[in-house]
């Protein structure tokens, strides 16, 4: 995978250059889909020839489906397409799970041999692209795109492929079918969108990650304070590496003309679960939302339906993160906290005392989300005893220096998250020649202070 590696560095400012000289839409279009099957192909080839073709049959299911006189035809269309999509989805991501499942049950004496595959990188989040376009051209909110080209262009954008957000097709089809290159005002703002997103990555998420995996390695090893800090840590962790692949992608996407929907909005600073779900990964929240929540009834049923529904619905939001009973759940954790919140009425509470409730809610999911079994978490449960001196949090990190500037971190982030709107409107104010100062001198600052250990993006396993 080309985005986490040293070669990324060349390959983006190259197909940049290369994209800046096609004077037509069209070339553009052509040569941006060709740069993103390299960039996926790079990886693994084979993977790359089930993304074209499970691509095609979305595009041909949605020609069809758009042809068809009659709503039975129209509905096994969208079937055929939907199935393929979750077929797909379910062998590469679950088949072992229900495999190991089924063998602790004793109902099979071994793993078959065809469940051994590498999981595709990204193919959460291509597939649930890919099925949104197909229930939009059901819906008729869409015409089916006619060009195969371009549909695929669509499917495998490279700045999103492969951790989203997870675009909707009315909002970046007709991006991609008008290509063209970046107005000068605008490069240096995606310069330091980009910025903004490796210094999440680079300076904090791989920082924290260090404490975070001594921890959870060893659940059995560690008390209260440990374990509490590890998990705040993965809190952060886990926003900054997710929130800062964002920031990159709509950075790189806009050096091609196209603006990426925004994937985070100040999640920790929510005041409810309810405004903290439409705050975090809002891409996929809005997702379920739409194409699941919303057919369901939504909210016009009677309570207890709804109820229901809101559990569901993240509890398939907990499994769509990966094949592990810690993640359903983690699904279930917020689907109760939901309902519970809708009951007390307090989804629109501007209390303090609440929210500051709903974020240790939020930490307490993230220790669920970030066990690697149902075993794990009853020892770190176990182990919440505040027998530990609190000089041993230093012990997982090995630096008092490393543990401040983690610290650090987390409060500049918050204070950067607080004065969003306000240090933006600044950056816009000060000119460009200042700007670009600033953002070389975030560069040598990052190269520095940067923890460049190679590690993955999280949610590349999802």
């Amino acid at each position: 995978m080309l985005f986490n590696s040293l070669e990324f560095l060349v390959f983006f400012p190259i197909v940049l250059w290369i994209f800046s000289f096609q004077k037509s839409v069209g070339s553009r279009q052509i040569f941006l889909l060709l740069a993103s099957l390299f960039f996926y192909g790079y990886w693994k080839f084979e993977y790359l020839l089930l993304l074209v073709l499970a691509s095609g049959v979305d595009y041909l299911a949605a020609i069809q489906l758009e042809k068809s006189s009659t709503h039975f035809r129209k509905k096994v269309c969208l079937c055929l397409s939907i199935f393929s999509n979750l077929g797909i989805l379910a062998y590469f991501k679950y088949g072992m799970f229900l495999s190991q499942n089924l063998k602790a049950w004793h109902w099979i004496s071994a793993d078959p041999e065809w469940l051994a595959v590498v999981l595709p990188v990204g193919i959460s989040f291509y597939t649930f692209q890919a099925m949104g376009y197909i229930i939009d051209v059901y819906r008729g909110r869409l015409l089916a795109e006619r060009s195969y080209l371009r549909f695929l262009l669509f499917i495998t954008f490279f700045p999103q492929l492969v951790a989203g957000p997870i675009e909707r097709a009315p909002h970046l089809l007709g991006q991609l079918n008008a290509l063209r290159n970046i107005a000068r005002d605008k490069i240096l703002p995606a310069a330091a969108l980009i910025m903004l997103g490796f210094w999440k990555k680079l300076f904090l998420a791989d920082r924290l990650g260090v404490y975070v995996d001594s921890v959870f390695r060893e659940p059995a090893a560690t008390g209260a304070p440990t374990i509490l800090l590890a998990t705040i840590f993965f809190g952060f962790q886990i926003y900054c590496d997710f929130s800062g692949y964002s920031d990159i992608a709509r950075g790189i996407a806009r050096f091609f003309g196209v603006e990426l929907m925004l994937n985070f909005r100040r999640p920790y600073l929510s005041p409810s679960l309810t405004a903290f779900w439409r705050n975090w990964h809002i891409s996929l929240s809005g997702w379920f939302r739409d194409y699941v929540y919303h057919p369901l009834g939504g909210n016009r049923l009677v309570h207890s339906q709804l109820m229901f529904n809101l559990l569901l619905v993240f509890a398939l939001s907990g499994i769509w993160h990966g094949a592990n009973w810690t993640f359903l759940i983690w699904g279930f954790w917020h689907g109760f906290g939901l309902v519970a919140e809708r009951q007390l009425g307090m989804e629109k509470s501007g209390n303090r005392l609440y929210s500051a409730g709903v974020m240790v809610w939020v930490f307490a999911g993230w220790l669920i989300f970030r066990a690697g079994s149902l075993h794990d978490i009853l020892l770190l449960l176990q182990h919440l005893r505040f027998s530990e001196p609190l000089s041993a949090i230093l012990e997982p990190m090995n630096s008092k220096t490393e543990l401040l500037l983690s610290l650090l971190g987390i409060a500049g982030l918050m204070l950067l998250e607080k004065n969003t709107d306000a240090l933006g409107t600044a950056f816009r104010r000060i000119g460009p020649v200042v700007q670009s100062i600033g953002l070389a001198a975030a560069l040598v600052l990052l190269l520095w202070l940067g923890k460049f250990s190679g590690s993955d993006f999280i949610y590349f396993q999802f």
